[in-house]
Formats: C-alpha cells, sequence, structure tokens
C-alpha cells in the first residue's frame, strides 16, 4: 500500500470512528461548535437565495450552522464527503436541527466531484484540500472552485500544513502521515498566486497540537493551522 492510500485508510478509519462516538454540538470534541471564521464570512455575503458549497462537510459542523443562518432566504447548502457513514449521520442532524430543506448532501470524493461553474455565493473547505492527493490536484481543485463562484462571492479555506507526529517520552519526531503534507510556505504560495485577482480578506497561521494515544504511546501531532479567506472580484 502506497502512502496516500494509507493515510487515507488512516483518515477514513480515524474519521468514522469519531463520528460513531461523538455527539455533534456536545463537548468532548472538535465537532462541538462550528468554525467562527466560516460563519463570520458567511455574514459578509448579502446575496438572496445564497448557494454555499462545503467541501469535506463531515457530519454537519459547519454545513448545519450556515445552514440555520440562511434557510429564511431561501439558501441552500451543497455538502459533499467522502464517507457515506458521514452523509448519513449529517442528514440525521440536519432532520434534528430542522434543516433538511436547505441541505443537499452527497457522499463523492472531492478531489473527484466536479463543481458546476459560477453556481455558488460561498464555497468552504475546512479539513479538506490537505486530504487530495497531490499538488497538482490541489491546484486543480482550487481552480475549479474558483470558476464555481459567481462574483463577489468567497472562499474560506482552512487546512493543516507541516504535519508532525512527535513522541512524548522520546522526543522523537517523524513526517505526520496525512494525504497532502505541503509546507506552511508553499501552500501560501500557491494560494497567493492562484488568489492574485482576488481581495484577500484572511491571511493567516497558528501552531496546533493534538495529544493522542498511538499504539500505546503517548504522541503529539503537531501542524500550522492555515487560514485563507478572499473574495471574487476585488473591491
Amino acid at each position: 500500500m502506497n502512502i496516500f492510500d494509507r493515510a487515507r485508510e488512516k483518515e477514513k478509519s480515524y474519521h468514522e470512528k469519531l463520528y460513531e462516538e461523538a455527539v455533534l454540538f456536545e463537548p468532548g470534541s472538535w465537532l462541538a461548535k462550528p468554525v467562527q471564521t466560516v460563519l463570520d464570512h458567511l455574514d459578509l455575503l448579502p446575496f438572496p437565495d445564497i448557494r454555499v458549497l462545503d467541501l469535506g462537510c463531515g457530519v454537519g459542523r459547519n454545513s448545519i450552522p450556515v445552514a440555520q443562518r440562511i434557510r429564511s432566504a431561501n439558501g441552500k447548502v451543497i455538502c459533499v464527503d467522502l464517507l457515506p457513514s458521514a452523509i448519513d449521520k449529517l442528514v440525521q442532524y440536519a432532520a434534528l436541527y430542522g434543516v433538511s430543506s436547505s441541505i443537499e448532501a452527497l457522499a463523492a470524493d472531492v478531489e473527484q466531484y466536479e463543481i458546476a461553474e459560477a453556481s455558488y455565493h460561498y464555497i468552504i473547505a475546512c479539513s479538506c484540500l490537505e486530504h487530495l492527493s497531490s499538488e497538482e490536484a490541489f491546484v486543480c481543485k482550487v481552480k475549479q472552485m474558483q470558476a464555481g463562484t459567481v462574483d463577489q462571492g468567497i472562499h474560506c479555506i482552512m487546512m493543516s500544513t507541516e504535519v508532525k507526529e512527535i513522541d512524548r517520552e522520546t522526543g522523537f519526531e517523524e513526517k505526520g502521515l496525512i494525504e497532502l503534507n505541503l509546507s506552511t510556505d508553499r501552500a501560501f504560495s500557491i494560494l497567493d498566486e492562484l488568489y492574485s485577482e482576488w481581495e484577500v480578506l484572511t491571511r493567516r497561521q497558528v501552531q496546533q497540537d493534538i495529544q493522542e494515544v498511538k499504539d500505546g504511546r503517548e504522541v503529539l501531532f503537531r501542524s500550522q493551522w492555515m487560514t485563507f479567506t478572499a473574495r471574487k472580484g476585488g473591491d
């Protein structure tokens, strides 16, 4: 099994276990609340009948709060995730939170999913693009996202870069197992070039540490958490 396949299987196993054990919007995991940046940028979009695309939506951490905010304006959130089990959970949560009519959910590999041109006012890619197969696939998907966005639409991209695994006892450090492990500088360089004609709204990074137990060892997973948001068409 090559590195990509190993990383993909690890990610699928991790998320399937999390979605089975954790409850959306309850304390105890990162599913406890939506990403505030996602909601903040939604407020910058005054479009009627707003259409949102949530790539790598999971069980609805961001999709459901977005749908709650736009349902009164006849808005719609298109939700895409690799895991059928995540989509099943999302549909259940959407019903629980009263937003079923505002959500369209489908199981698909984001890398292969075709984004219709000029169809969306807001595209969210939270913890998604680092799971593509290559830098070339990353560039291709961002270009497709751009083509799928109407003028004055916004992109909200958040991703982990420079992922590493540190043994807490020995201090031994090794590269983390993830499908696309870009350096932060390289990721920003790609995005800066691709969005050179857009208005960049946010461009920042913070170190992110997550402690877990792996094979009986205490491990620290460290990465740089990038946030990049931009509006199409500039001023």
